[in-house]
């Protein structure tokens, strides 16, 4: 049987765990305004660059899976906050998350990517050094990010821990 005390120290557990909740879901719809409106410029920008209407869309869909959901997944993070979590996303999240996962797809969204913070730079979002930061984290860590997409995909790994060493 519950204590009475104990009943109310997990009612107040409860309420303010959905209050925790509430407030980041407030946070992330926020944010997915705000990068909505980011993703519509970024497209307006690569087309003013006169870049292929399948090629915006490639990299707007790389980016708005990046932005929506991997900077959204555990805390809310616009953006400019997520320029450093991007071997984390290349060589973890976006593999066991994302639509699909080869050696070709890390590199092609790091490609998005990429085009996707020099467009922020331009308009002011994030700094030059955060983008070329980006670039060599990118650059040093592309080889590992590919080999672990292409074991993942290897059905001749059983052992999970074979996948991200």
């Amino acid at each position: 049987m519950i204590s009475e005390a104990l009943r109310t120290k997990m009612k107040r557990i409860r309420e303010s765990a959905s209050n925790q909740f509430e407030q980041h879901e407030q946070a992330c719809n926020e944010i997915r305004k705000e990068n909505a409106v980011l993703l519509t410029e970024f497209a307006d920008w690569m087309r003013q660059q006169g870049v292929s209407e399948r090629t915006v869309g490639m990299h707007l869909s790389n980016a708005a899976f990046y932005i929506q959901e991997f900077l959204l997944y555990e805390q809310p993070l616009r953006p400019q906050d997520g320029s450093g979590s991007i071997e984390m996303y290349l060589g973890y999240w976006f593999i066991r998350k994302g639509p699909i996962a080869t050696p070709g797809t890390v590199k092609s969204t790091a490609t998005s990517l990429i085009k996707f913070y020099s467009f922020l730079v331009e308009n002011g979002s994030v700094t030059a050094g955060q983008l070329e930061a980006m670039r060599k984290t990118i650059k040093a860590g592309m080889p590992r990010m590919q080999e672990r997409a292409r074991r993942y995909n290897d059905p001749t790994i059983s052992d999970p821990g074979m996948i991200w060493i």
